[in-house]
This record gives C-alpha cells, structure tokens and sequence, in this order.
C-alpha cells in the first residue's frame, strides 16, 4: 500500500512537471521552499527580504484554495485559466453574483471570506473543506511508510528547521487574505507578511516539495505530539461556541476564526486503516512502547517481564522449575544426540547460573544477548545464548502459570471461607454428606502444580465439586466486599471529621445513606452443567458412592505407587441392597447401581494424582499405528515423505524421531493415513494397565457379596480409564508430539537460516601489490552476473560498490548462446557481448564476479568470463579476478520482493537479482535483513519443506532471534544505517531495541542530519534512558576514524569496540598498566591510541589478579570479561563470522540442479527422455574379423556393429567398415531427467533380459522410469538402470529404508487383497448412453452375453464400450455360445452421453445403427447360417482335438476319401475352423465371415459352394501367411528353433500344423569357409522372420506366402528336386517366388523380374554370389536348413 502511494506520489511530480506554465511556478515556489530550509534562524530578515521579493511572483492562496475546498478541480489542467478568474470572482462578486453564477453553472464556486467558507461547509459536510484525500494520503505515506529507508533522503536540506515553529494552514491564509492587508503588527508590518514567512514544515526536501505542490498541511511530527499534548488541534472542536463565548479585540477573535479551519485538516488515524497504522507502528500503544525506558522486546513478549519482589524465593523456585522443565525434563520423542548430550552435560551448577540470569532479565531488565555479550561470567559455561533464549521463553511460561495458579488459589480459599461460613451458620449441625470440605491437603496440591496440564486437572477437579456453589460464592463474596468498603469509607469520614471538628458518628453516618441503592451485578456466569454426573448427584446418590471402599486419592495414591497403599474398605451388604435407600424417584435399585458407578468413574477420571500418573505412564508407554487409507494407498509411493511410515504397527512414541509425526498428521489430515495412539497400553506386570488398575480397587476375597462390589468397582475404572482418561490424555499426548516435531522443524529453519547469516563479508583475493585501484580499504566491488535460462530474457551484470550502491550494470541479451553456435548470427551476437563484458571488467575493476546459479548454464557462463578474464591477464596485466558461483534463492526472492521494487523500481527482475547477489557477497546479513521489514517478506524464503505447518508468528519469532543473535555479534554501524539506508532493519535486532525503537532513533537522526559521534549522545542526544542504553550501548559501533576533525565532540576510541561502556575505565586502566605510566604521568585517551597500534603489550597483564581486584572491590566477578577486553583492544569489532568460502562440488550440484540430499538421491525412481543412443566404435581389428549377416526374407545385408540392414551388397558393407561410418555396437541410452540433468543407462541396465540393439526396447523423445543407480556431482551427470528387477526393487534395495516398525505382514495382506479385488472386480465398465434404438442397451459385455443366450442366431445388441464415450460396441450372435463384439467408432458428437454422426468400423463409415446392422452385421450372420447349416458343421467349438479324432474316426471308415470338418471357433468369434486329413496329419485353417463374403486364404468368396470348390481344388498348396502367429522373438542366435505355435487371433488365413515347429527367424553370419555344396528344398515358399512383431492388415509389405509341411520330408525333397532340376541357378543360392510375393513385401529389385524368372536371381543379387568374399552355404552351416523366405524352418530333432 505505502510503496504504491509513493509510486502515485511520483508520477505526481512527473506530470506536473511536465506541464510548462505549472510547473515554472512551482518550481520558484519550490526554490522558495528549499531557500527557507536551508537558512538558520538569525537570517529571517534576508528570508523576509526574498519572500517581499517573490511576493509578486508568487501568489499561493487561488490556487490553494481551490485545493482546499474540497472542489474536484484539477490542480494541473489549467492554472492560468483559473487564476485569473478567481481574482475576477474573489475581489468583486457578491454573494448574489455566485449564487446565480452556482444556478447557471451547476457547480459549487468557492468564496472568499469566512462566511463563504462556513457556507461552503455548510453544504457539503461529507468533505470538510478536505483537499483530494488521495493526494494527502500520498504525501504522508512518503514518510510514513516508505520514506527512511529509500535514497529519496540525498536531497534533504543540511540543517533542520527547529521543530515546534508556529504553523499556519494554506486555508487560513485564504480566510485572512482581505483583512491582513490592513492589520498591522508592532512593527508596522502587514501581518500577511509575517504569515507567509512560513517555516517548512519537512526537514526531508522531497516531502516539502510534496507540500508545497499539493497543499497537504499534515506535519508528521503530529505522531509525536499525540499522546503527549493530546493533539491541542482537538481543543477547538466546538468552533461555533467558542467564537461565540469569546469576547476580546477584533484582532485575536480574528485570529481565532483564521483557526476555524484546523479540524478540517485529518489526523493519520482519520486517514489510515487501523491495520496499516499497526503495520507501521503508530498506534498509541506503539507511542507507549518507544517512550518507556524497558527493551522492547520485553515490553512486547506474550508476558511482559516483571520485577520479583524483594526478599522472594521466586527466583530461586523459578529457576529449579526452568531447570527441570527445559533442561532436565526429556521430551516425549526422541531427542536428537546433540540435545541427549547437552541434558546429560548439564549439572545442578545450572540451577545457579539459571537465577543468575533470571535475576539480570527480571530485576535489571537486561536482553539475553547482553547477558550472553557482557555477564559470561554468570552464565558460562553451563548456558549458551540459545539457552538464554529458552530461559528467557520459559520465564514467560512460569509467570504465566504463576498467576494462573495464584488466581485458581484465591478462588479455593473463597470457597474454603464460604464452606466455612455455611457450617458455622449451624454450628451442632453434622456437615451434608454431599458437601466436599476443602483441605489444607487441597492448597498444597495446588501450590505443588507444575505444569499447565497438571493445573487444568485441579481446575476440573475444582469444578467437578464446587462449580454449583459458584454464583452463591460470588455473592457472598460480594456482599463481603461492598461491607469492607463500606466500612472503609465511614472509617475515612470520621478520621476527617475528627479533623474538622465535627461529629464522627454523624459523618459515618451519611455515608452510609449516601451508599446507592443495591444494584444487579454483572455476575461471572459459569458454564451451567447439567450432564449425567450433574443429574446423578442431584438424585442424592453420591453417598452411595463413598461406600465403594476408596476415595479417588487414595485409588490414585495407590496407582502412583502400585501397589495397594490403602486397603479397600468393604461393605457387608451387597450393592443392591445398599442402593435400595436412594431408589426414591429414579425407579429401581439396579438403575442407581448403574449411576453411582458411573459417579464413581467421573470422580476417578477428576483425580488430579490419577490423572497425572497416567499421564506419564501413557507418555512412556504409548504406541502408534499406522494404516493407509485407499486414496493413500494410491498415493504413498516411495517418493512420498511417508512412504517409510505407511505401515506401522506399535510404535512407540518414544522412537519418533524429528518431524515423523507432523508428516504423519499431514497425511492423517490429507485422509491419506489412519493415525491411531493405542488405546490400551503395557502395564507393568502384565499385558494390560488397565487390568493392574483395576487389581489396585479390588478386594481379595471370595465372597458373592466382595465379588459383587469387585465387579462394579472395575466397571467404574473401566469407565473412567476408557471412556473418559484415556481419549482426553491421547489428544493431549497428540499435541504434545505434534508441537514437538514442529520444534524440530522450527529448529533447522533456524540453522537453515544461521547458515546463511554466519558468512562473513567476502574477502579480496586479487594481488593488491600497492596498486590503489585494487585497494578494498574503501569497500569490495563486486560484479555480479544473472540470467534465466531463457534466451529470450536478457542476461545482466552489474557492479555494486562499497556501501551496496549500484555503480553501473551491462545488458547482456545473447549471454546465453554458444561461441561454436552453427548460426554465424548467434556467434556473432556472442562475441559482442563477451567483448562488452570484457571492457566492463576492464573499466570497472571488480574484486570478484559472482554468477547466479540458475541452472547448469552458470557453468557455461563462468567458462566464458573466465575467458575474458584470462584475455585481460594476457593483453592489459589484469590481476586473475576470482569468479564464484553463489545459490540464487535469496535473491530472487529479493527481485520479486516489495522491497526489492522499492529500492529499484525502474529495473528489471533480473538485474534486481544481480544487484542482490552482490550485495550478498559484500555483506549476507546486511543484505537478508532488508526482506525484515513490515511486509515480513522474510517468511519468503525456503528454510525447510515443512515450514508452511509452523504457526507464522512462531516462525518469525525463531527468524527474529537469530538475527537478535547474529546482529549482536557483528555491531551495527547507525551511521552507516542513515547515510545508506540499507542498516535500517538491522538496528531492529540490537540489545534493547526493536522495530519502533529503532525506527525513532533513524527517524531523529534523518530529521536532524546529525551522526552519532559517541556513545554518550546516545542518551544526550536521543534522550535514551538509562536500561536500553545499558543494553544497546555495546553493540552500537561508531567509525571513529570515519569521524576525524569533522567534529568538535569528544571522540571515544573505545565506541568502535565491542568494550561496553560501564568499562570503559577498566579498558584505559589495562592500556596505563600495560603502557607502564606512572599515575601522575597517565593520559588514559592517549594511552588507549597507544596501545591500539601496540595491541601486543597488554600480553603481559596478570587479567586474573585484576579480576580479583575488582571483585574484593565490589564490582562482581569479570574474570572473562578482561579477556574479552584485551582481545577487543587487539582488534576492534573483528568479525566472528565464518570466513566465505567457495562451493564444494556436492553443493555446487544441488545450488545448479535445485535439488538437495533429500529429494535427489541413489535409488529414487526418476521419470527420464531418451535423447540418444551410444556406440562403441570397432577397432580395425575387429573389422577385419567382422561376420556381416544377410537377411532372407530380403536379401540385404546387415552390419553386424551397428545391425544397419539395408546393404544390397556385401562389398558395401565393407566399404561402410572402410568408410569409418559405422559407429559402432550400441553401448546403451542416453536420457535427460526432469531436472536437466544428462543421464545414462547401460545397454546391461536396460531390461533383465538380454538386449543387444537398444532401440528394440526405446525410441528418441520416449520417456522411462528408471532408478539412479550413481551420481557424478562433477559431471551433473547419473547412471541409472531400467530394469523391471530394479524397478519393482522387491528386495528394498533402492527404495529408501523403511521404518524398523513398519508393518510388512499388513501391507502384504493388503496387497493380496486389492489384487482379488481387481480380479473380482468387472473389469468391463462402461458409461451409460442416451441412444434410443431397439437394438441399443445399457448393459455390460457378461449382461449382454447372458441376454444373448435365449436370442435366434445372428441377433443383434448394441451396448456402450469400455474404451471411452466416443466408442459403441455391437454384439451379434454368431452361433450357440458364441457372440462376437465389434468396435464402433464415434465422431461427430454432441456430448458424450449422445451418438455421434459418423460411426466407424475399421476402415469404412456407417451414418447410423440402423446401417451397421444391415450393412454389416446381417451379412456375416446370413453367411455364419449358411456354415452352421452346411452338413460337415460340428458344433465343436473351433476346438482342434475334437476335429482330429472325428476325422480320424471318418478315415478309418472311408481310407480313400479326405474327410473335413466346419466348427465356430469359439475363441476367434466370426471366424470358423475348417479342418481336413490329406493324409496321415490333420490340417487346420480358418475361414472368416465378412460383409463381403468368406474370407479364405487371402480370397474373398461369395458363396460357401464357390468356397468349397476353390478349397477342393487347391487344398494341396501351401497357404498364403497374411499375417503370421503371434510369437515370442527368438534370440537372435544361427542355430536357435523355433517353438510350436497356434494361429494368433487376427490371422484367420494363416495355418501352421498341429505339429510343426514355426519358422525361426535365423540370422546367418558369413562364413569364409571352403565351397560346400549344398541344398535348399522348396525354394518356391518364402521365409517369414520371427522377430518382427505381427504386423496389421494394412501393412501388406508383411504378408508373404505361407507354408504346409509335406507328411514326408524325404518325398517332398525328391518332389522339389525333380521340378527345379532343370532351372537351378548357376550361382549356388537358389531364391524363388513360386507362391507370389505381396507387392509391399519386395524390394525394387525383386519386383523386377520376380514373375518370369521364378527361380533366378536379379543382376543384383547374382553379382553378390561371385563376390571374392563370397562363400556358398553348406548343409551344415546355420543356413542349410533354410526352406526359403517365409518356410518354417525344419526341426531336425
């Protein structure tokens, strides 16, 4: 809000500016403006001079008064225009003239004078004579909110204008424009004179100039009067009545009316949200802060700190509890070891030292880090700062229990004092057995109460007996009081009439009338109980209670100490008679049995002992158990934070460990995990507490009526254990673990954030050699370089200079692109900015230059500068500067912040980033304490993942104190801070101080443009009072060589060190010791000079002697403050932080790949694209040794390195070996990771089984899972492992370790169940359609089979699919039992529950089902009839076996005849198995219904007799393979054989025998080996390779002849020798198409002359066979059973 006010302020200033007649006046009113300021007071006559002067020039009031009237005009449109007739209208028009001026114009004129003003206001009351509310809004945000901290501060005027000057409004010189002229002063001179010698009221120059264009009179020292002087404006509310009442000279009532306008001026709290002024700290709280003299950190804390009484043991008590509570008391996790140390470390010496400094926050009001800086002695070495902290955290926790436990005891005693007046009333009277009489035993219970959960049990326990004597307590109590007061009063009168003289009794006595009438009081109404327990005790039930044999003290005494302290008291008549005498109206004995158990079970649960000491026994023994929920068992994978605690069985709590259970409540809120506490706990001896309990409330005998009061004694601690104890004690122990883990969290965001602030400033490197250029005496210059990694975004440098300041910076549009680029374009670009980087460098001489690390580019990026570097070492003698590589986090988070936008509004994101990171190098506590300002923009940056769960006020407490911790320790320079701007937010964090302290001390200092020359002007000058100076005083560091002879103040050398100030004197008494001045001769300031240039000579001091000495002197124990001294006065304000230091490698990677430990890791699974393939290139050797391989099926050669297939001949293999084009055997994949990371998956790593091409397995651009199996942090690069083994990682190898609780026996079962829930499941599951057609239902692919049953044949349902809305699916009934469902496709729909336009079946459209069930559908059905009428149909299912033995059976009837059958298949629907015996083996193939007809080897047949013919005729030739039997790939080994194999579904042409083994797909290597004869039989059937997938029917290139094994190999041998005989190819390789190739399945060679040469080969191929290298295939060789393209190879065995 404040940043966009000053951003309307500016543009202000612009426009107006820009407006030429506007702007030239405001420009002399301006100068007029910064004239007045920058004069002292003793000039006033030469300011009166210039104003005479300028009178002429400038004339404010028309235009001001517009402005402040309330009217609409526009300041800047026309000034001219509106001057001139204001003067017209001002000086000469009456109140008639603008009323009919106001008529005709429509508008409101302003008038002059004050009766026009009353009237004006009259008017329009909305908008008090207020100017534009946004413009005052926008000058008083300048300095409200925004101003201070910006560098809009270099203009301000050198001296201020004293505060409290006379001020008058813009207004009020309007009003006495007319009568000034003649009213004259003491000296003659007109008094509009002396009014426009207005002092400014700004000190800063821009916000005068403010005032001065927009005629805002708001001062903003008005916050500082407010709360003082109560706004003395506020006093002339009543103007009309004051003016009436006054009655002096014309003058003064004239000056009074001049005020009438002041409440039409607004205060900030009229203008600003109560909100915004709360963010910035004015409201009158924030007053009260910054004017009392206690730390304001302590003044703000939760509970305020306060004073302990003298001559109290509270200290004492306080700090054994703290010791016991924060130190010795164990958490009910886990600890981490550090924190198991620390406690095992610490003795009851803490206890000491924990006083002392409770003594030093409560009595003295000293700040943790001045205890931890300057009273080492008192706390050392039992307490760390951060120790001081949780003693200063657990100081509030005890005063808050304190007084919680004061106010419980005072309510005690009240009722203890009503208890006591009740009896008394009746003093023979027996106490009612339903009154509880409080005891002393009681007071002590209460008084011994340590913690808050122990508190609230007295408290409910209080309630459970006394909350009905409450509001009659309270009355009692009241009456009490007004009795006391009375009396007090009369005894007052008559003290003071015995004074006066009068008559004391009369005196008393009218006081007493005087007392009012009884009033109503407001009474404390009290939760009204009206439950169960209420209901039972007003039965009167309860002494049947006290006759269970124990009271609950003496049950919960014997539970501490478990045993059976106290003896039950039995009965010696049995429950139901004793309950007999309170049946009254509750009905029955049994029913007032039930109650008083139930009594019983809730005074148990109220036990505060019991109560206890369950507590701490369910704390020690609880377990947990975990269980997923089923979107949590979708969910939890192994990259899941819970992934190792999905399944827990009984863990206890006491093994939780650091953020276990928030992780595990997320996922419980998330509904991905069930978090149970366990409800039953061990009990010492045995199994269950609960029984041991219930042991402890027994009586052990044997009698029914023992046995009787047994059973309900047990049934009340059940009740009061089960229903009551236990629930509320698991939810306390729930948020006790859940607060605890978010301690953890809050615990590393601050080491998170310690690890930033603990890096001291970067220290040069670069060889100065005297060179004063290269000097960092006067600050670092840092250039800093970022970038995005997208090229369309400019990169930008920058160098940033001593005190943060921005000295120049450099655009870098083409940083990005790469010097060897292939566009000549881009390489230029490149140059040209590297040439522009290295004269930057040149001309700037940066220190060091720091890369942003965005990605893995700042690599690319540092290789490039490190270039121009070494070029300026080379040509210009340059000094090598270092280059570093800094994380980006921060200072992106700076960029995109409001502050980040204020400070550099006009420049972009990134260069924004650039100037953060510098800045980060010159100082990363200056620098991250910017983002501390109001919008808390700290809470930005990423401390840890779960940081979110931390409450935000927790967080910034945890923020705050490490900044307090880190701020302390290195000074604050407040010099420094005002110049620059930039130390604002750090004077925050010093001892003493906080936001509104110190943003009153930089306000003072602005306003004043005075320095800081001492410590001592700290309460001289910004009148600090005595406690925040004590503390502040140390860690405020003053320059005192940056001072010099600037001032004439006394310069403390000892300012500039870290020595406080109350030893000062001890420090000047070491350096006169040390120097060895006699006391007549000792100058201590000199000899504090002397021995800072000559530290070494203090070594010689006894420090402990003097220690001593000042210690019998009454000044305390400062035996390590001495040291402390002694080592400030060698250095003075060193630097305690840690030296910068580059990155390492591992931390270089996760700053570039924004990744860290616990994301990015060895076993993660990772999703990855495969980018490449790599190749090992063949050595020469292994070339010559190279077996190229020819593929049969067509005819090419293959590489046997690289498998490139497509060589027509050998020698061209070779000559790709000659070449140097092969690459290579493929090695494995690369493939880059989400992250950019590169990665690489060895060819070994990419499947379990063996893989020898990869690209079998992958293509380019797909994407993998894959697990990191290693990670090279300096390569960026990883090897990972995509196989299924390491995957599905069933060993926990890879996956992180899980849980030793984990429950594996439940997941597993788990497992098994939801795999036979999707086995069970349906898994056909469709979306219900609006389709109305007779034929269409809403019913699954089983509903539709069952309907199907009692259908005729050839019937059709249309029904919805499983694959999606855009999909139907027909099913028609092919024969009995078997139905087969066609896949529709949808376009052209509406929505998805309608029917499309167009319907699909594979290649051919339908416009609706009316046309698919003709066109399609009743066709294949009229053809299916047709078969299952025809005679040689058997119903038996398709199935091969039946076919056979019912063939067999016709041959043994009919040996002459082939006999065959027809039967449906049942598992290929729509297709029919037409089964023959030829001879002694069956054959099987198919014949498939169409629209069209049968289809049957590859012909397409009308009729079944045209069928049956062409069968007859041809049954001997082998068939045609379409599309071959799904088979497994063979390895691609020469001598491997196929397995059997059945027709796959979509090859209904396709047949193979029962019994003969498929054809294997045999690559044969060459072999040069001597010439062999050799024989190919049945070269007239190709060859089908085995390892190509089955391709579909639209690749027809994939079909080839098929082929049917003759019954006898040697028969068929002879057969095919006698009919090639005279055609074998001379070549030796005889290649024939007798069964004709599909046209795709030949290369242009073979479709040469493939028809008229069956058995030849083309020119090409035959040139192949006379090759040098050429050697023919023997019988025996891996090819000599080869049956040609597409023959199944023949299995010997």
């Amino acid at each position: 809000m404040a940043d966009f006010l000053e951003s309307e302020a500016e543009e202000s200033e612009v426009e107006s500016e820009d407006d030429e007649q506007p702007a030239e006046r405001k420009k002399v009113k301006r100068k007029a403006a910064v004239q007045s300021d920058d004069e002292d007071e003793d000039e006033e006559d030469d300011e009166e001079r210039l104003r005479e002067e300028l009178k002429d020039l400038i004339d404010d009031a028309p235009i001001e008064e517009s402005g402040s009237d309330g009217e609409d005009s526009d300041a800047s449109a026309g000034p001219k225009k509106r001057k001139k007739s204001d003067d017209e209208l001002d000086d000469r028009l009456e109140d008639e003239d603008y009323d009919l001026i106001e008529e005709n114009l429509g508008v409101k004129v302003a008038r002059n004078k004050f009766k026009r003003l009353r009237r004006l206001e009259d008017d329009d009351s909305d908008n008090e004579g207020n100017d534009d509310p946004e413009l005052e809004r926008e000058v008083i945000a300048e300095k409200l909110f925004v101003g201070g901290s910006d560098d809009e501060d270099e203009n301000r005027s050198e001296s201020a204008a004293p505060r409290g000057e006379v001020e008058y409004d813009e207004e009020g010189e309007d009003l006495e424009s007319d009568a000034d002229d003649f009213i004259v002063d003491d000296d003659g001179r007109p008094i509009a004179e002396r009014k426009k010698k207005r002092k400014p009221i700004f000190t800063d120059a821009s916000l005068q100039e403010g005032q001065d264009i927009f005629g805002v009179d708001f001062d903003y020292d008005e916050f500082e009067k407010y709360g003082e002087e109560d706004y003395e404006d506020e006093e002339d509310e009543d103007l009309d009545e004051y003016l009436e009442d006054e009655e002096e000279e014309g003058e003064k009532r004239r000056t009074k009316k001049g005020k009438a306008k002041r409440p039409s001026k607004k205060s900030i709290f009229e203008i600003y949200e109560p909100s915004e002024l709360k963010r910035s700290h004015f409201t009158d709280l924030d007053n009260e802060i910054r004017k009392t003299d206690v730390p304001e950190r302590m003044q703000t804390r939760e509970v305020p700190i306060t004073p302990v009484e003298e001559g109290s043991t509270e200290l004492e008590d306080e700090a054994e509890w703290i010791y016991k509570q924060a130190f010795l008391k164990p958490p009910v996790s886990k600890p981490d070891a550090q924190e198991a140390r620390e406690r095992s470390r610490r003795g009851n010496s803490t206890i000491t030292k924990i006083r002392q400094a409770l003594d030093f926050m409560r009595n003295q009001t000293l700040e943790v880090p001045f205890i931890a800086f300057y009273r080492k002695e008192y706390v050392q070495p039992e307490l760390s700062i951060n120790d001081l902290w949780k003693v200063y955290k657990y100081d509030a926790k005890w005063c808050q229990l304190k007084q919680r436990k004061e106010n419980l005891l005072k309510l005690l005693e009240n009722m203890r004092d009503f208890q006591l007046d009740k009896v008394m009333q009746n003093p023979d009277a027996p106490i009612p057995e339903n009154m509880r009489i409080i005891r002393d035993e009681d007071i002590d219970k209460l008084k011994s109460v340590q913690t808050p959960e122990e508190l609230r049990d007295v408290h409910t326990h209080f309630l459970l007996y006394y909350s009905n004597d409450l509001p009659e307590m309270q009355r009692v109590q009241r009456t009490k009081e007004k009795k006391r007061e009375l009396e007090e009063r009369k005894r007052q009168a008559r003290e003071e009439a015995d004074k006066n003289g009068e008559d004391p009794d009369e005196a008393a006595a009218a006081v007493e009338a005087a007392e009012p009438e009884d009033e109503e009081p407001t009474e404390v109404k009290y939760a009204v109980r009206s439950g169960p327990y209420e209901l039972c005790r007003k039965a009167g039930i309860e002494p049947l209670v006290k006759k269970f044999g124990l009271t609950p003290e003496q049950f919960a005494e014997n539970v501490r100490d478990n045993y059976q302290r106290h003896e039950v008291e039995q009965q010696p008549i049995a429950p139901l008679e004793a309950a007999a005498e309170y049946v009254g109206s509750i009905g029955s004995a049994t029913e007032v049995v039930r109650r008083a158990v139930y009594m019983c079970g809730v005074q148990l649960a109220r036990e505060p002992l019991l109560r206890a000491t369950l507590r701490d026994a369910l704390r020690d023994r609880a377990t947990i158990t975990v269980k997923p929920t089923q979107r949590g068992l979708k969910e939890i994978d192994e990259n899941h934070a819970c992934f190792s605690l999905k399944y827990l069985k009984k863990k206890p709590v006491r093994d939780l460990t650091g953020d276990q259970f928030l992780k595990l409540t997320m996922a419980s809120e998330d509904k991905l995990l069930e978090l149970n506490i366990s409800e039953q706990i061990e009990g010492n001896t045995s199994s269950s507490y609960l029984e041991e309990l219930k042991q402890l409330y027994q009586k052990d005998e044997f009698a029914a009526t023992v046995q009787a009061w047994n059973e309900l004694r047990a049934e009340a601690v059940t009740i009061a254990l089960t229903k009551i104890v236990m629930p509320e004690l698991r939810r306390e122990l729930q948020a006790v673990l859940l607060q605890e883990s978010k301690e953890y969290v809050l615990k590393c965001c601050r080491r998170r954030l310690y690890d930033w602030l603990k890096v001291a400033p970067y220290e040069s490197r670069v060889s100065e050699d005297d060179d004063e250029e290269w000097d960092t005496s006067n600050g670092l210059r840092v250039l800093s370089v970022a970038y995005v990694p997208d090229r369309a975004h400019s990169a930008f440098a920058c160098v940033v200079g001593a005190g943060g300041e921005l000295a120049d910076h450099l655009r870098l549009p083409h940083l990005l692109h790469r010097r060897n680029a292939w566009d000549a374009l881009e390489r230029q670009n490149k140059e040209a900015d590297m040439t522009a980087l290295r004269r930057f460098i040149l001309r700037k001489k940066p220190h060091v230059i720091v890369i942003g690390g965005e990605s893995r580019e700042a690599l690319n990026v540092k290789a490039d500068i490190s270039e121009c570097v070494q070029q300026l070492v080379e040509d210009e003698q340059f000094p090598r500067i270092p280059i570093e590589i800094a994380d980006n986090h921060i200072s992106k988070i700076y960029s995109n912040s409001i502050r980040g936008r204020n400070d550099f509004r006009e420049y972009p994101d990134i260069l924004r980033q650039a100037i953060c990171q510098a800045r980060l190098l010159q100082d990363p506590l200056m620098e991250i304490s910017q983002l501390c300002g109001p919008d808390e923009e700290i809470l930005c940056l990423r401390y840890h993942t779960l940081q979110d769960q931390i409450a935000k006020e927790d967080l910034l407490e945890g923020i705050e104190l490490e900044f307090v911790n880190r701020v302390n320790e290195v000074g604050v320079d407040v010099n420094e801070a005002v110049l620059t701007g930039r130390g604002t937010e750090l004077l925050q964090f010093v001892c003493g101080l906080g936001p509104r302290k110190a943003q009153a001390l930089i306000k003072l200092f602005k306003q004043t443009n005075q320095k800081l020359e001492n410590r001592t002007q700290l309460v001289t000058v910004c009148h600090m009072g005595p406690k925040v100076f004590i503390n502040c005083s140390g860690f405020i560091r003053i320059d005192t060589s940056s001072l010099g002879d600037s001032t004439e103040a006394y310069i403390e050398v000892l300012d500039g060190s870290r020595v406080h100030p109350e030893t000062y004197e001890w420090a000047r008494k070491m350096a006169v010791d040390a120097l060895e001045y006699e006391d007549e001769d000792a100058n201590p300031a000199g000899a504090l000079e002397e021995i800072l240039e000559a530290p070494e000579r203090l070594k010689d001091l006894d420090l402990d002697a003097f220690a001593e000495e000042l210690e019998r002197q009454g000044f305390g124990n400062k035996s390590i403050t001495l040291y402390d001294i002694r080592e400030e006065l060698n250095s003075r304000y060193k630097d305690l932080r840690v030296a910068y230091r580059s990155a390492t490698p591992e931390e270089l990677f996760d700053i570039l790949t924004k990744e860290s430990p616990e994301t990015f890791y060895v076993g993660k699974m990772v999703l990855a694209s495969v980018i490449g393939i790599t190749h090992r290139k063949p050595q020469r050797e292994m070339l010559d040794q190279a077996n190229p391989v020819r593929n049969d099926e067509t005819g090419l050669w293959e590489c046997p390195f690289c498998h490139k297939n497509d060589f027509p001949e050998l020698s061209e293999v070779w000559n790709h070996f000659d070449a140097g084009a092969c690459p290579g055997q493929a090695t494995g994949v690369r493939i880059r990771l989400d992250n950019g990371l590169s990665g690489y998956i060895h060819i070994k790593n990419l499947s379990d089984r063996h893989v020898s091409d990869p690209t079998e397995r992958v293509r380019i651009g797909q994407t993998v899972h894959c697990r990191i199996l290693k990670i090279d942090v300096e390569r960026f690069s990883v090897d990972c492992s995509s196989k299924s083994s390491d995957l599905l990682d069933k060993n926990n190898e890879w996956r992180p370790p899980k849980d030793p609780y984990y429950d594996q026996e439940t997941e597993d079962k788990d497992l098994r169940k939801e795999k036979e829930a999707k086995q069970t499941k349906e898994r056909m599951q469709y979306v219900k359609r609006v389709i109305v057609h007779p034929a269409f239902h809403n019913i699954s692919f089983a509903e539709a089979e069952k309907l199907m049953e009692k259908m005729a044949q050839g019937e059709v349902i249309v029904r919805p699919s499983s694959k999606g809305s855009d999909h139907l699916t027909v099913t028609w009934k092919v024969a009995d039992g078997i139905y087969q469902h066609i896949d529709v496709r949808e376009e052209g729909k509406e929505n998805a529950f309608s029917l499309g336009r167009s319907l699909w079946i594979q290649g051919s459209e339908f416009e609706d089902l009316d046309e698919i069930i003709a066109r399609h559908v009743t066709p294949m059905a009229g053809l299916a009839r047709d078969l299952i009428s025809y005679k040689y149909y058997k119903p038996l299912g398709g199935m091969r076996d039946k076919a056979e033995e019912i063939l067999k059976e016709e041959k043994a009837r009919n040996p002459n005849k082939i006999h065959y059958v027809i039967s449906a298949a049942k598992n290929y629907p729509g297709r029919f198995l037409l089964s023959y015996l030829p001879r002694a083996r069956c054959t099987h193939e198919y014949v498939s219904v169409t629209p069209d007809g049968y289809k049957f080897r590859q012909r397409t047949f009308d009729s079944l007799p045209g069928l049956l013919r062409w069968f007859k005729e041809h049954f001997r030739e082998p068939p045609p393979s379409g599309t071959p039997a799904p088979r497994t790939p063979a390895a691609r080994t020469p001598h491997q054989a196929s397995a059997y194999h059945t027709p796959a579904a979509h090859t209904p042409a396709f047949h193979t025998p029962a019994h003969t083994p498929g054809p294997a797909y045999i690559n044969t290597p060459y072999t040069p080996s001597a010439q062999t004869p050799y024989m190919t039989p049945f070269a007239a059937t190709p060859r089908q390779p085995e390892f190509l997938p089955p391709p579909s029917r639209s690749r027809p290139h994939a079909a080839a002849p098929g082929y049917t094994e003759p019954a006898d190999w040697q028969k068929a041998a002879e057969d095919w020798v006698r009919r090639v005989a005279s055609s074998r190819d001379p070549s030796g390789t005889p290649r024939s198409s007798g069964t004709p190739r599909m046209s795709g399945g030949r290369t242009p060679r073979e479709s040469r002359d493939v028809r008229s040469t069956p058995h030849g080969h083309s020119s090409g191929r035959s040139s192949r066979a006379h090759s040098l290298r050429s050697t023919p295939h023997t019988n025996t060789s891996p090819r000599s059973m080869s049956l040609g393209d597409a023959t199944p190879l023949y299995d010997e065995n």
